[in-house]
């Protein structure tokens, strides 16, 4: 076998193989010699059939076999010998490589390698970072916070008129317009939803965007009818009624808003004695959260050196297949959280970019932080890997063993064992580095905070 390695681009490499006549007669004798001690010919015992009506009758099966077998091998043994680390699968198709009749068999499979740069000395990374101290205005944001979510829905007086995130309780419709000259409603009800409970804000019903649902009901009264004219936006759901006329219409019977605690009524939902109390507790949660948030910004000190100091080129597809991994998680993000459908569309090349960037530091990041710990023998533990996994399950009410068990089946156990290694490296990193204000012997890692998700270590 000859193995030729050719360059293509930063990350992407050519190896063309050539397999001699001789090796692939020997591949296809061995298969003969097993065909007949052991392939049922008419007119013959097994076993016992001539070796040229063996040969004639599997000449084909065999010819593919073997070449399918001496891709697999080739292949394997070729990147073994060149020393190839590849990320992903290598960009070729096993039907179009055939043995010929004569000659030697010669193919080319185009791969993506992983990245080759030099470490810097990581030992001693200077960091200069302050500790955010907690203000009394953070006390009084929090407090509301707090309050806000302790408030309870109540139905607003006879009057009131319908505010922001408010919640309304009507019978909501919404129906197409007609496609005649009359201009009159036509009968094709797309949605009908008697005594629907919807906020009083952007939302999207069976499929139906209504962006402009805040505005139709803002200073509604219980017993109003309101309509308006919209135009169904491409993000509906079917794709029959994007860009159709209709018309929406709510009858309101009932309007409820948020109705918060006061000071009595918190101090006995929270458990504490008075409001001096509570204030203690709330400081000392900011001062937890801001101790965290001041080691995060120390560890991502950390990432910013040496992504500034390690300069590569990436694999471009999965630069590519990452980029659009992490628009699509953006773009579900913002829809939760509740984004107009039409906003998200203006902004879609700034988020595309925005994904492209993050795309990029995440993946230099991951290929420098795994030959770190390559280097440093840094390993994510069996006992590490089951502890992620169960406080993964208790944030979100599952069983662990049945969270692990969709894990490996969905091939993602290994990348969070790669992203716990990360963690651990970058927290060696922080230990070692040489902190302002901090003599190097006091340096110490920050607490571990489990993450439930994150980027797909390259592999």
């Amino acid at each position: 076998m000859d193995v030729k390695v050719e360059d293509l681009a930063a990350c992407k490499k050519r190896l063309s193989i050539t397999i001699s006549r001789e090796e692939i007669e020997a591949k296809m004798n061995e298969r003969f010699i097993e065909l007949e001690r052991e392939a049922q010919v008419p007119g013959f015992r097994p076993g016992r059939a001539p070796r040229r009506l063996v040969e004639k009758r599997f000449h084909d099966a065999v010819k593919d076999e073997t070449g399918a077998k001496l891709l697999s091998d080739s292949f394997a043994k070729a990147i073994e010998e060149q020393k190839l680390e590849v990320i992903g699968e290598p960009d070729v198709d096993p039907e179009k490589i055939k043995i010929p009749d004569d000659g030697p068999l010669t193919f080319s499979i185009d791969l993506e390698v992983r990245p080759a740069f030099d470490l810097p000395d990581y030992i001693g990374i200077p960091i200069n970072v302050e500790p955010l101290a907690v203000t009394e205005a953070d006390e009084a944001r929090a407090l509301d916070r707090l309050r806000e979510s302790h408030g309870r829905l109540q139905e607003v007086p006879a009057g009131a008129e319908a505010r922001a995130n408010d919640i309304v309780t009507g019978d909501l419709a919404v129906q197409l317009a007609a496609s005649d000259s009359t201009g009159r409603a036509g009968d094709q009800l797309i949605l009908d939803r008697p005594n629907a409970r919807v906020p009083v804000a952007p939302i999207a019903v069976e499929g139906i965007p209504l962006e402009k649902f805040a505005e139709l009901l803002a200073g509604a009264r219980v017993g109003d009818t309101r309509s308006a004219k919209i135009t169904i936006g491409p993000a509906a759901e079917k794709e029959d009624l994007r860009g159709k006329e209709a018309e929406v219409r709510i009858k309101v019977n009932k309007i409820e808003r948020v109705a918060l605690p006061d000071d009595a009524q918190l101090l006995e939902m929270t458990d504490h004695k008075d409001m001096d109390a509570l204030k203690r507790t709330v400081r000392r949660e900011l001062e937890g959260r801001s101790d965290q948030a001041f080691h995060e910004r120390q560890e991502r000190a950390v990432e910013d050196w040496l992504l500034e100091q390690v300069k590569f080129d990436l694999p471009e597809e999965l630069a590519k297949r990452h980029a659009n991994s992490l628009l699509q998680r953006t773009v579900t993000g913002l829809q939760y959280r509740g984004a107009a459908v039409d906003e998200i569309e203006k902004r879609l090349e700034e988020i595309r970019g925005a994904s492209t960037e993050r795309a990029a530091r995440e993946l230099r990041l991951l290929f420098i932080l795994d030959a770190i710990g390559k280097k440093e023998k840094i390993e994510a533990t069996d006992e590490e890997l089951d502890a992620r996994v169960r406080f993964m399950a208790a944030q979100h009410g599952r069983r662990d063993d049945r969270l692990r068990e969709e894990m490996e089946a969905q091939g993602t156990l290994d990348n969070l064992r790669g992203q716990i290694r990360d963690d651990k490296v970058v927290r060696f990193l922080l230990a070692k580095a040489k902190i302002a204000g901090q003599p190097p012997a006091e340096a110490a890692p920050a607490p571990e905070t489990p993450k439930a998700d994150g980027p797909v270590e390259p592999t």
